[in-house]
C-alpha cells in the first residue's frame, strides 16, 4: 500500500507541474501576441523600402557621415539624372572623369558598389524620398508674407516629440507589466510547488525536465522580444529617446557591471563551478562534428571583428576594391554559416543524448537561444543589410569608443537597420549572462599552456614484445633512468 500510495503522489505532482507548465505557456503566448499586434505597422513606401535595404547601412538622412557621405539636401546638390547614373554604375561615373565622383573616392577611401537592378519607377520613388526626408534645413530668414521659398524644399512630417515620448511610454509600460506578470508566475510557482513538498508531494526521483519543450519556450520568448524591439527602435524614433538611450547607453554598462560583479562573485564564493564541466566522456563523436565547425567559425568571426574594431581604416582601405569587399564579406559569411551550423548539431546533441541531459541545466538553452539570436542577426545583416564590414568599421567602432571612453554618441547606431540594432543588442546580453552560465570558463582557460614546457614520456617498454605478446602481464620490467 505504501508503494501505491507514492505513486498516486507522484501522479498528483504530475498534474501540478502539467498546470503550472501550461500557465507558462499561455504566458509566452500572451507575450507573443502582445508583440505582433504592437509591431503591426503600415507598410512603408517604396522608396523608403529601398532606402532601408541598400543605402541605411552607409548612409544617413542627416549630414552625418558614416561609411558614406550623409545625404542631407543631396537632391539640391546632384540632380536626379546624376543620381541615377551613380547609384547604378558609381563607376562608370568616375570613369568618366567627373570630378564630384572623384571628390567622393578620395574622401571616403572607397566605391559604392552598384545596384543597376533598380528600375526606373523604383529609382524615381527613391529620389522622391531624399527629397522628402533628407531635405536641406531652410534657410534663417523666413519669406515674405505670401511667397514661398524654392531654395528649401519642404520636409516631410517627421515623429514630432509627443509621439516619441507616447512610443517610450508604452514600451516602459509594457516592460513593466510582462515583468510583474512574470514576477508573480515565478512567485505562484515556485509557492506551489513549496505547498506540495509541504504536504508530502515530492517529485519523482531521477525525472527528467522536459529540456525541448524549455527551449521552445525560450525560443518563443525570444522572438516576442524582438518583435517588440523591432517596433519600438523604429527608425523614425529620435536617437535620444528613451527606448534607444536604455538600450544603447544604459543596457551596455548594465551588462558590464553585471559581468565584472557577478564574475568576481561566482569566482570567490562559488569557485568550484567556474571551470566548465566536459561532456566529452559522455559523448565524443557528435560533440566533435559540432564543436569543430562552431568554435573555428566564431574564433575567426570574433578575430575579424576585433581588427575592424583596432584597425577601422585599414578595413576600409581594403572594402575600397570591390572584390576584396566581396572576399571579406563572403568568407565572413561562410565562416557564420559554420557558426550556425555547429551550434545546431550542438543542440540536437544536448537535446538528444540522455547521458548528456543528465548534466544539462535551464541556462544552457538560454545560451542557446541568445546564439542563434547573435548569428542569425548577423547573418542577416551580412545578407540584408550590406556591407557588414565597412558599418561596423565606420559605425560600431565609433559608437564602441564613446561607451568605453564614457561618452556614448548613439547617433549613428539609432538611426540603423532594425537587424543591426537586434545585433547590438544580443552581444550585450551575451556579456551580461557570462556569471551565470559555462561562458565563465574562458576566465580560467589554460592559456599557460602556450608558454609551459612539454610533457615528456618515456617509454619503459619494449614496444616489439608489447605488440607480439600473448600473455597476459606482457613486456619487460620498468626500469629507472
Amino acid at each position: 500500500m505504501k508503494y501505491q500510495f507514492d505513486t498516486k503522489k507522484i501522479a498528483v505532482n504530475g498534474r501540478f507541474k502539467s498546470i503550472l507548465t501550461k500557465i507558462e505557456a499561455g504566458l509566452v503566448l500572451i507575450l507573443i501576441l502582445f508583440s505582433l499586434f504592437s509591431a503591426s505597422n503600415s507598410q512603408a513606401a517604396t522608396g523608403e523600402e529601398i532606402f532601408n535595404s541598400k543605402c541605411m547601412s552607409c548612409h544617413m538622412l542627416t549630414d552625418k557621415a558614416i561609411v558614406g557621405p550623409g545625404l542631407q539636401g543631396v537632391t539640391d546638390r546632384r540632380s536626379a539624372e546624376w543620381l541615377t547614373k551613380w547609384i547604378r554604375d558609381p563607376k562608370s561615373v568616375i570613369d568618366a572623369g567627373d570630378k564630384d565622383a572623384a571628390a567622393l573616392v578620395k574622401k571616403f577611401t572607397m566605391v559604392m558598389p552598384g545596384f543597376a537592378d533598380i528600375s526606373d519607377a523604383d529609382m524615381e520613388g527613391l529620389i522622391t524620398f531624399f527629397k522628402e526626408k533628407a531635405a536641406a534645413p531652410a534657410a534663417a530668414a523666413a519669406p515674405a508674407a505670401g511667397e514661398t521659398s524654392a531654395a528649401a524644399p519642404v520636409a516631410a512630417p517627421t515623429a514630432t516629440p509627443a509621439d516619441n515620448k507616447a512610443t517610450s511610454s508604452l514600451f516602459l509600460w509594457s516592460l513593466i507589466c510582462l515583468s510583474i506578470v512574470g514576477f508573480f508566475i515565478y512567485r505562484f510557482k515556485k509557492k506551489t510547488l513549496t505547498n506540495m513538498n509541504n504536504m508530502g508531494y515530492h517529485e519523482e526521483p531521477h525525472a527528467m525536465p522536459n529540456y525541448l519543450g524549455l527551449f521552445v519556450v525560450y525560443l518563443g520568448i525570444g522572438a516576442a522580444i524582438i518583435f517588440m524591439l523591432m517596433h519600438f527602435l523604429d527608425i523614425d524614433n529620435a536617437a535620444d529617446t528613451a527606448v534607444n538611450s536604455m538600450m544603447f547607453i544604459a543596457f551596455p554598462y548594465l551588462a558590464f557591471g553585471i559581468f565584472l560583479i557577478g564574475s568576481i562573485y561566482r569566482y570567490k564564493n562559488r569557485g568550484m563551478q567556474v571551470s566548465s564541466l566536459s561532456s566529452q566522456f559522455l559523448e565524443g563523436k557528435k560533440l566533435f562534428w559540432g564543436s569543430q565547425p562552431f568554435h573555428w567559425g566564431l574564433l575567426v568571426l570574433f578575430l575579424g571583428h576585433l581588427t575592424a574594431f583596432l584597425f577601422p581604416r585599414a578595413i576600409l582601405a581594403w572594402n575600397g576594391e570591390p572584390v576584396r569587399l566581396l572576399i571579406l564579406e563572403i568568407s565572413s559569411f561562410a565562416f557564420a554559416l559554420s557558426a550556425l551550423f555547429g551550434l545546431i548539431l550542438l543542440i540536437k546533441r544536448r537535446l538528444s543524448t540522455k547521458l548528456v541531459l543528465v548534466v544539462t541545466n535551464k541556462m544552457d538553452l538560454v545560451v542557446y537561444a541568445v546564439l542563434i539570436t547573435q548569428i542569425v542577426t548577423g547573418l542577416g545583416v551580412a545578407f540584408f543589410v550590406r556591407w557588414g564590414s565597412s558599418w561596423f568599421s565606420a559605425v560600431l567602432t565609433p559608437y564602441l569608443r564613446s561607451v568605453f571612453s564614457f561618452n556614448p554618441d548613439i547617433d549613428a547606431v539609432a538611426a540603423s537597420p532594425i537587424l543591426i540594432k537586434l545585433h547590438i543588442i544580443s552581444a550585450f546580453l551575451i556579456i551580461a549572462i557570462i556569471p551565470f552560465t559555462r561562458f565563465m570558463h574562458f576566465l580560467v582557460a589554460p592559456i599557460d599552456y602556450a608558454w609551459r614546457k612539454y610533457q615528456l614520456v618515456v617509454w619503459n617498454w619494449n614496444r616489439k614484445s608489447i605488440r607480439t605478446s600473448t600473455k597476459h602481464n606482457f613486456g619487460k620490467k620498468s626500469r629507472n633512468h
